[in-house]
């Protein structure tokens, strides 16, 4: 995400791609834009498995074409989120001081994950809580709303 308050912290995405990984087989992709190679260096750096790196590497048609192929996407409320939902990828997002019943995902198999506090949707730049309503979500719930998603896809290809 452009605006640091609706990130995820680099930690929870480490985990969570690396417990997809090692549980699940997957292979993972991250991608953003050329600015966003700091952060995206610092997931992959903070992983135990080895995933793609692909910031700056594709245009917005090919990570269009890239989600559309994805077995799932996971990503924050971001420019991202709207191109899953758009080309109906399983998605997984993950919410913090943004509203997700006005931003979350529109795709047909789809999780939202966030924390309900008092404070949070505030949509607010500033934040006194030190963004709990981030910090607080863990791997583990994204990691499970992801393997829904994922078993699911199963079972409809099983039933075929």
């Amino acid at each position: 995400a452009r605006s640091h308050i609706k990130r995820w912290p680099a930690e929870g995405f480490a985990r969570g791609a690396d417990r997809l990984i090692a549980d699940c087989g997957a292979e993972v992709v991250f991608s953003g834009e050329p600015d966003e190679k700091a952060l995206i260096d610092e997931i992959l750096g903070l992983m135990r498995e080895r995933a793609h790196n692909a910031v700056g590497l594709v245009t917005i048609r090919q990570l269009g074409l890239l989600m559309r192929r994805a077995g799932l996407v996971i990503t924050n409320d971001s420019a991202s989120l709207h191109m899953a939902s758009a080309v109906e990828a399983p998605t997984v997002a993950i919410f913090g001081p943004t509203d997700d019943a006005k931003y979350g995902p529109t795709a047909p198999r789809r999780r939202t994950v966030r924390r309900r506090l008092f404070c949070a949707p505030c949509e607010q730049a500033l934040c006194r809580f030190s963004h709990e309503c981030m910090r607080f979500i863990s791997p583990e719930e994204v990691y499970d709303a992801a393997r829904e998603l994922l078993e699911s896809a199963e079972s409809t290809k099983h039933e075929r």
